[in-house]
């Protein structure tokens, strides 16, 4: 396999593809494979122009959801609008789950063929992530009988981090007391939890850069220092291992076109609470239990019963296979299909 890098300017983190920097390569193959957004356009024009098939992996379609996350109602239309046109300019599609096909169709429902493949998810073997030097417990500072809620991943809005924080302050405004509890571990006669039951640990990327400081800055203008810790961004396997550590795993995000932190944390054999939003009812297994999308106060509410009954609310979930050499074959099998097509076409 060879490997060309193409040395593109960025705008918005996102390469300027320059056509003649494809072209070269487009003539002599037999399928062109790209993504979306900007190499989509310009690859779909240079595999029409020498009529070559060219597949398109969709990650994610926003569509309206982008006007739930930029504050500029204008940038909103304009990004809803520049994926909507690349979007309906792909004829061959592969969708990384059923949501993510499910929203293509909103705005392509002429696409020639779409294939929905997901995505797989390789992760070391047990022995290997346990030898790892760090400890969840100890990287938290958590207290004898406080159980550490892990969330990890990127402060961005469509992670749900936001609303995480929101739940975080509702659940210790609701049911957390700073009283002595009696001896069944209830405020007497209110059905409150003590407040050193529970310790939101949040492992936080250092982009966006913004998102970080927004979290961070709620974190002190909430007063939720004393109930939520926030630590740096950890190597690949030292963070699988704490992953596997945890107690429980919380995924909030608020969309999702295939969902690795879910699909690992439930790899790793963690209880989550997560998000019914985008195609996170796809890919978790084992214990999970669900709040509504963007829901906080609900969100709040199902961390409380957590705390006072464990997973016993929780569902079971049957486990999700996305083996590697599976999902390259049902890839060879999308490339022969495409093969095939044009082969007839030509007849």
């Amino acid at each position: 396999m060879d490997v060309f890098y193409c040395d593109w300017p960025l705008i918005f983190s996102h390469p300027l593809v320059k056509l003649s920097d494809i072209v070269a390569h487009v003539r002599w193959c037999d399928i062109v494979h790209t993504t979306i957004y900007p190499t989509a356009l310009k690859a779909n024009l240079a595999a029409l122009l020498f009529q070559k098939k060219c597949v398109t992996t969709i990650h994610e379609v926003m569509g309206d959801k982008w006007f739930w996350f930029e504050e500029d109602p204008f940038k909103a239309f304009v990004f809803r609008a520049y994926e909507k046109m690349i979007i309906s300019f792909c004829p061959y599609v592969h969708a990384v789950s059923v949501s993510t096909a499910k929203d293509f169709r909103k705005y392509n429902g002429r696409c020639r063929r779409l294939f929905q493949i997901y995505n797989y998810l390789q992760l070391p073997s047990e022995s290997v992530i346990k030898e790892e030097d760090v400890d969840f417990r100890q990287l938290f500072s958590l207290k004898d009988g406080e159980k550490g809620i892990l969330y990890f991943g990127r402060p961005a809005k469509n992670k749900g981090i936001f609303v995480l924080l929101e739940a975080i302050a509702i659940f210790r405004e609701r049911y957390f007391h700073r009283e002595k509890p009696d001896h069944k571990g209830d405020i007497s006669g209110t059905g409150a939890l003590p407040s050193k039951r529970a310790r939101f640990c949040l492992i936080l990327a250092d982009e966006p850069s913004d998102g970080r400081r927004r979290v961070e800055a709620y974190i002190r203008e909430h007063e939720l220092s004393d109930m939520v810790t926030v630590v740096k961004p950890l190597p690949r396997r030292q963070l699988l291992k704490v992953i596997s550590q945890s107690d429980l795993c919380v995924i909030p995000s608020v969309t999702e076109g295939f969902g690795y932190s879910a699909a690992e944390a439930c790899a790793l054999h963690r209880p989550v609470i997560v998000s019914d939003g985008g195609s996170l009812r796809e890919v978790v297994s084992g214990k999970c239990r669900f709040f509504k999308n963007r829901d906080s106060s609900d969100l709040a509410e199902k961390l409380s019963d957590y705390i006072r009954y464990g997973t016993k609310n929780f569902l079971q979930i049957p486990g999700r296979i996305f083996d590697r050499d599976m999902i390259i074959e049902k890839y060879m099998e999308m490339y022969g299909a495409l093969l095939e097509e044009e082969q007839y076409r030509r007849m």
